[in-house]
């Protein structure tokens, strides 16, 4: 029986009532965030909760009134579940409103917080790697806002599943933007990490800034352009990095293998690297 934090109370589950009428469920008008945590502690919360925050703001949303609380309602939560590693999943709307596009919201915004188990370095993605698909990129503008707007990235993640294979990554005139749920890095014949620059296109993802971090103070050379469709053909690795993925291999791109089809020893490396940091005072992760 789980607890969710709804609305400024634990509730179980089962008890929980949103209105028909929230904005978020009518329109979609919501935003979100997902927080790891690893023996109770959380990965990057600040960064997640600044995102939130320029989230909000983008869409004109106002703040629950509990935002400077949420880190220790965070923290309860995974006590109240008896969950020491996983994720917290916060989804903010902006509240109730008759069914009319300007109407303004009536009373709070709706915040709800639920808690998952989950052993992020025993997924297959993250030990044995992915196979994935192109598909054009032809979602809204504004994919900087983590918006609970998903069904673009929903349908692109069952069209993968349908064709065979694990996930999608989108592409525009200038390359490869984002996948359907983490970003995108390349690593070239000269072992230089390439990843596309932050701008309105993609998601400024938490693990990718760490990741980017990391590398270089591990001293690898960085490269933020627009990785080509072309390039996936001759690069030596790939891999895709998010809060769930953490950094996961990626083997095959439209069934054509990346270099031999096997995870490759920086994406290894920066997979060390990152368990390292997330698990504090230098613990790896398990062999590989």
């Amino acid at each position: 029986m789980s607890i969710i934090f709804l609305n400024g109370a634990y509730v179980r589950a089962e008890d929980a009532r949103i209105s028909p009428f929230d904005r978020g469920f009518t329109f979609g008008e919501g935003v979100y965030e997902v927080c790891i945590a690893v023996n109770g502690n959380f990965v990057d919360a600040p960064a997640h909760l600044a995102r939130l925050d320029r989230s909000l703001a983008a869409c004109g949303i106002a703040a629950p009134p509990e935002r400077a609380e949420l880190h220790s309602i965070m923290k309860e939560l995974l006590q109240k579940n008896d969950v020491r590693t996983g994720l917290v999943y916060l989804q903010v709307t902006s509240g109730m409103s008759s069914r009319n596009f300007t109407a303004c919201p009536e009373g709070r915004p709706t915040l709800m917080m639920l808690t998952q188990a989950s052993d992020f370095e025993q997924t297959p993605a993250f030990r044995d790697g992915i196979h994935v698909q192109l598909q054009e990129d032809i979602r809204w503008l504004h994919r900087d806002i983590k918006t609970t707007m998903l069904l673009p990235q929903v349908m692109a993640k069952r069209n993968a599943l349908a064709n065979g294979v694990s996930d999608t990554l989108f592409y525009d005139a200038l390359g490869i933007t984002e996948g359907a749920s983490s970003n995108v890095f390349l690593v070239d014949g000269h072992g230089t990490l390439v990843t596309r620059p932050l701008s309105n296109l993609l998601l400024a993802g938490c693990t990718r800034e760490r990741i980017l971090e990391l590398a270089q103070e591990a001293g690898f050379v960085i490269d933020e352009r627009p990785i080509q469709r072309a390039e996936l053909a001759t690069a030596a690795e790939c891999f895709v990095t998010s809060a769930t993925y953490l950094v996961a291999p990626v083997l095959s791109v439209d069934g054509r293998a990346i270099a031999d089809g096997k995870a490759g020893q920086v994406t290894r490396r920066l997979q060390h690297l990152y368990c390292a940091y997330i698990a504090g005072e230098g613990r790896a992760c398990a062999d590989m």
